[in-house]
């Protein structure tokens, strides 16, 4: 128990980029992408909008060379339960949800 606590406490702290994400258009969002590749953790956290975003933030999240380069990124949708269904393949690919309520 006590080997992973120390092993959460040296976990890096994730730059959260979500509002770049939200307000950058795909490209330039990569160009910006390209001046985090020292970052050791990447994290972006939105409100469902729509699938092709909801595809967007699996692609981030499944970029061979930030892996490769060993940079832990991780990403969450807050979707209900409807908007979930629309598109099961980004959550199965370990996007995470957080799930709200229908209003």
């Amino acid at each position: 128990m006590e080997s992973e606590k120390q092993h959460v406490e040296h976990e890096p702290t994730p730059r959260d980029i979500s509002q770049e994400f939200l307000n950058m258009d795909w490209s330039e969002f990569h160009g910006f992408l390209r001046t985090l590749r020292d970052e050791p953790a990447l994290s972006i956290t939105i409100d469902w909008k729509d699938v092709p975003t909801a595809r967007r933030l699996k692609a981030f999240l499944e970029d061979m060379r930030a892996k490769s380069r060993g940079q832990k990124r991780t990403a969450t949708i807050r979707a209900t339960e409807a908007q979930y269904m629309q598109e099961l393949n980004v959550f199965a690919s370990g996007v995470k949800r957080e799930l709200v309520e229908e209003k």
